[in-house]
């Protein structure tokens, strides 16, 4: 359940990522259409992949996609930060979201396969419903995050969301291996 509640940092990036978007290239509307494009280009894209390594490991899953979600906050933050002409760009904005999309589908199969092979029959549903309570009193605490891009730039919450996703990598790393 730590694993999971530090894997959020990586669902709760996107909407910051949105948000960059729309600071640094004047909030275009085609900017908007880029991201949703690439967005739905990166869950089918990148479900057979993160599929495929998951049947191996599902701990091995979710290692990799917090480590480059985690790696990829710390690029937005540099190229923003130090004002990387590529950042005007709405193009740019769209290929890091869809990165973001595909690490964040790496995380979501991750854990949930991870989930399914720890539990026996007898103990699954507990699990869930247990992991799913803790989860949902964490998201509503990672509301704060919210409050921290009314006091911070924008690139700051990513980096910060970035630096617990690289949390979460080592954490995960850690785990048991369960893949039956």
């Amino acid at each position: 359940m730590i694993a999971r509640a530090l894997l959020l940092s990586i669902a709760l990036a996107p909407p910051f990522y949105v948000l960059l978007a729309q600071q640094q290239t004047q909030g275009g509307l085609a900017g908007l259409g880029m991201l949703i494009i690439a967005s739905g280009l990166a869950s089918s894209l990148s479900a057979p992949v993160w599929g495929r390594l998951g049947d191996r490991s599902s701990r091995l899953v979710m290692v990799i996609a917090a480590l480059m979600a985690g790696i990829l906050g710390l690029i937005v933050f540099a190229l923003s930060t130090l004002g990387s002409s590529w950042m005007a760009y709405p193009l740019t904005h769209a290929l890091l979201y869809l990165a973001l999309t595909v690490f964040h589908s790496g995380v979501r199969l991750g854990r949930k396969v991870y989930l399914v092979d720890l539990a026996t029959a007898e103990t699954r549903a507990t699990y869930v419903a247990i992991s799913n309570t803790v989860i949902g009193i964490a998201m509503l605490m990672g509301g704060a995050i919210g409050i921290l891009a009314e006091v911070l730039a924008i690139q700051y919450v990513i980096v910060s969301l970035a630096l617990v996703a690289l949390v979460a990598a080592v954490y995960a790393w850690r785990l048991p291996e369960v893949t039956h």
